[in-house]
């Protein structure tokens, strides 16, 4: 138990916010929660290489015929161009939502004027959690709640492993200085944290921000008060209803096949930089269903626990804030977008929804 704790605290002290956790510990299905709108602003900003391939520009290339079967599935996604969004309703001051990209790049830490200028502008600042800034607390629920962080009992990492798996995911973790048997306890999508992309986590490693980081850091700074839609518990809690098995097959994944991640990684990136992100959840499907490299269909469940579940909680507790009127409201992209997005679920409580850009 010490041993898998002390596990615990060298993860926490490795990422500088549990977002970037959130998003780096799905590393193939958490890619999907890492999309912002790209504007002009910050496609022309200097760019910054982390390897990896365009997969869509491949598949354009190589398999038409999928290329553009993905492309008609990305234009039937409700509110999927534009992730800027007012929001107004007789009676309220306008609010806005903006849907962000849980990542350290500096391309996506700049923001367009017209996101930063409403997002000074707030009278409050609501992101996905307000415990963002906090690594005191989520080292405390490690102490407290170790439940939240390690495997069910009686079960380990290695259970779910073959003999020729498990060498090959104790390798990969004992040359990142976490050996399985240090972590063997814990939950898989904490330990696909210690796998995540060299980019990354060198910017983690010296303590910058992701993008929502940034916000509540800027909001502190403004005296702008700084607000929750979840807590880190619940954030974990929407991981670990994820399967086991789903979750030690994107680790080994992860692992096996660290290329095939980045190239996702930077499609993912054009895409947001584009400024249209429709195709990459239909991406991110049939990557799940037809390549071998990825955990086989879990994108699904990713999309029912991580995404849509998470969205009707959000809209729930949002909706006093937009009551309220001058909120800016951030989550991750995805959250925004489709049937059961912020979106409709706003436009379902009454408000008049918009394009802000």
């Amino acid at each position: 138990m010490v041993r898998s704790l002390k596990a615990i605290l060298t993860a926490l002290s490795t990422v500088p916010m549990f977002a970037h956790i959130l998003h780096r510990s799905l590393v193939f299905l958490a890619a999907s929660l890492c999309l912002l709108l790209g504007l002009s602003a910050i496609a022309n900003a200097e760019p910054v290489s982390c390897g990896g391939i365009d997969l869509l520009a491949k598949m354009k290339r190589e398999d038409r015929k999928t290329y553009d079967q993905i492309l008609a599935e990305g234009r039937k996604i409700p509110n999927a161009r534009g992730l800027f969004w007012k929001i107004e309703k007789r009676g309220f001051k306008p609010s806005y939502l903006f849907g962000t990209m849980h990542v350290s790049d500096p391309r996506v830490i700049k923001l367009p004027h017209t996101v930063k200028k409403a997002h000074l502008k707030a009278k409050v600042i609501v992101l996905e959690s307000d415990q963002l800034l906090e690594l005191g607390k989520a080292r405390l629920l490690a102490f407290t709640k170790p439940d939240m962080m390690m495997m069910p009992a009686g079960k380990r990492i290695e259970d779910f492993l073959t003999p020729e798996q498990r060498g090959v995911v104790d390798t990969a973790l004992t040359a990142r200085g976490a050996p399985l048997s240090a972590v063997n306890y814990l939950r898989p999508w904490m330990v696909t944290s210690i796998v995540a992309s060299a980019c990354e986590q060198s910017r983690a490693k010296d303590r910058t921000p992701v993008l929502d980081q940034q916000l509540a850091l800027d909001a502190i700074e403004n005296n702008i008060p700084l607000k929750g839609l979840e807590t880190l518990e619940e954030q974990y809690g929407a991981l670990n209803k994820m399967s086991l098995e789903a979750q030690v097959k994107n680790l080994i994944s992860a692992i096996a096949h660290p290329e095939q991640f980045a190239n996702i990684d930077e499609t993912m990136l054009r895409l947001y930089l584009s400024g249209d992100i429709r195709p990459l959840a239909p991406l991110l499907r049939w990557l799940s269903q037809n390549d071998t490299t990825m955990a086989a269909d879990s994108f699904a469940e990713f999309e029912d626990e991580v995404i849509t579940r998470r969205n009707h909680t959000m809209a729930d507790r949002a909706k006093p804030f937009l009551q309220d009127g001058n909120a800016f409201i951030a989550v991750g992209a995805l959250h925004v977008q489709g049937d059961d997005g912020l979106v409709e679920l706003f436009r379902k409580q009454g408000f008049k929804v918009t394009p802000a850009i």
